[in-house]
């Protein structure tokens, strides 16, 4: 029986496993690399548990061998040839005999069981010592080496994470062994997180290409239309009932355009739009997204009021966030029936729950929006009883993006009590302190 001294090292060393791969967990939270994640694996278990050379070997999708995808401890040179190296599963099944297993899933594999080929001497780092005889049997031999198998949750086999040094030429106690299988089977675990990471990325940068390759033809398309549209209107022989109904096809086109455009947006904003946050200048963004706006109205007078003290606004937010004032300012140019098209826009201070935030109002003079879908306008693809209200993506577009910064986005009548008088968007946005806001409060 162990005694409780022992017990006490392996309870610690089990311990440092565990804190090890929390770390790691941590850290993976934002690694977006596989081969990132791995050496940094081999990385802690080289410092953590006293080995001087060790390797990762990850079974492939395609080919179902075992390719080294990570290592420490060897020169650049070595390392480069080492991740050339794969094995097939034969060839593991033949090295790790059932007789050497010495834990759950770990094989010590000593020199004397084995005969390495050519490659094998890749991981020889003092061939000189090969032919040395082990003076006892707690001595490590050149050709000594310790597999960890790491397996996925179907127990299919995932890979192997093997040890080829210790620092001391030590063969690793049963405490460190121990150790390092907690740590192994917890590596896999997040392995395999960043290998569905992975995997949904290229499925996301797939779907995106396709969504830029369809925008890209339908603008196109739409171009051509919308010129010939324009050629036909130019002909002063054209009737005015005939002009009428190209205008409004006209129009269309340029929805037609505004959808493509908030469809790509919206791609962004699912797949990436809790990516790059940092903070910025929330009046500078106003400012760039009107002028966005007020570009693509040319035939519109439109002006808008600020009123800013002028002091910097920040709010942890990142490029997208321009979007959000971007369709609020398109909105009230397309649906304001007057010919100077004015859009009131105003920052102030709020704190809801101790916490600061700056409130950015955009008021516009059009049609208003009637009570019962104040809330309803802004989920997707939902439109009011009145075309005035637009296709209902871009005003879900700049709620996805508030709630992703931490704030919210309503709608108010201007005038209290009197939707025709026009509307007032109100978005609210955490000031940037230096930490991100997350409180489950509901904002008021």
């Amino acid at each position: 029986m162990r005694g409780k001294g022992e017990e006490r090292r392996t309870d610690d060393l089990r311990n440092v496993a565990v804190a090890s791969i929390l770390e790691i967990t941590s850290d993976f939270l934002y690694v977006e690399n596989l081969d990132a994640l791995l050496q940094r694996i081999v990385k802690v278990v080289s410092e953590t548990f006293g080995i001087t050379k060790v390797h990762i070997g990850i079974r492939e999708n395609d080919t179902g061998l075992l390719a080294v995808r990570a290592a420490h401890g060897f020169d650049a040179e070595t390392e480069g040839r080492l991740k050339q190296v794969k094995y097939t599963l034969e060839r593991m099944e033949s090295d790790l005999k059932p007789e050497l297993k010495i834990g759950k899933n770990a094989y010590y594999v000593p020199a004397e069981n084995w005969e390495p080929d050519e490659e094998d001497l890749i991981f020889v780092a003092r061939p000189e010592r090969i032919e040395r005889a082990r003076e006892s049997p707690n001595e490590w031999h050149e050709l000594d080496f310790i597999d960890f198998l790491m397996y996925e949750k179907d127990g299919t086999l995932l890979g192997y994470l093997e040890l080829d040094e210790p620092n001391d030429d030590r063969v690793p106690s049963e405490e460190t062994i121990r150790a390092i299988e907690v740590f192994a089977d917890l590596a896999a675990i997040a392995i395999q997180n960043s290998s569905l990471y992975e995997k949904i990325e290229d499925e996301r940068r797939k779907i995106q290409l396709l969504i830029d390759l369809i925008g890209h033809d339908v603008n196109n398309y739409a171009q051509g239309v919308s010129g010939f549209i324009e050629l036909a209107m130019a002909r002063p022989d054209i009737p005015q009932p005939a002009r009428k109904s190209l205008a409004k096809a006209h129009d269309q086109v340029i929805s037609l355009n505004k959808l493509v455009r908030n469809v790509n947006i919206y791609a962004k904003v699912e797949f990436v739009g809790d990516k790059n946050i940092h903070p910025l200048d929330v009046v500078k963004t106003v400012e760039e997204a009107f002028s966005a706006a007020q570009s693509s109205c040319p035939n519109k007078s439109v002006r808008m009021i600020l009123k800013d003290d002028g002091e910097k606004k920040l709010s942890q937010m990142n490029d997208l966030a321009k979007d959000v004032f971007l369709n609020l300012f398109s909105n009230a140019v397309k649906f304001d029936p007057h010919e100077k098209v004015v859009i009131e826009v105003d920052t102030e201070d709020r704190t809801i729950d101790k916490v600061p935030y700056w409130c950015v109002s955009v008021a516009d003079s059009g049609p208003g929006i009637d009570d019962s879908i104040k809330e309803k306008i802004f989920d997707r693809f939902t439109q009011g009883p009145s075309t005035s209200i637009g296709t209902g993506l871009g005003l879900h577009i700049a709620k996805a993006l508030v709630e992703i910064y931490n704030g919210r986005i309503w709608v108010e009548d201007r005038v209290k009590g009197d939707r025709s008088k026009g509307s007032v968007f109100k978005v609210l946005l955490p000031k940037y302190t230096g930490w991100m806001p997350r409180s489950d409060t509901e904002l008021q």
